[in-house]
């Protein structure tokens, strides 16, 4: 099974926050910035991964708020 994740992502209407494989969003914004606040929160809650997207739809960045299977090795556990 593979695991759930939120994604920040660019929208007609300007920036949108979806969960991995759905089609419609969960909630969108204007600006990427409230969106990823609203994606943070969301994933924090669900203990989920969050992928901010660029406008072009490449990843910019990835953030684990859950059981991470490889947390950086910095962490101690």
């Amino acid at each position: 099974m593979a695991k759930k994740s939120n994604h920040v992502v660019p929208s007609s209407s300007g920036w949108a926050v979806k969960k991995s494989g759905a089609e419609k969003a969960s909630k969108t914004f204007a600006t990427k910035d409230k969106a990823v606040v609203y994606g943070r929160e969301l994933s924090k809650s669900e203990k989920t991964e969050l992928f901010i997207h660029k406008s072009n739809g490449m990843i910019e960045n990835r953030n684990s708020y859950g059981d991470d299977p490889n947390p950086p090795k910095d962490k101690k556990h």
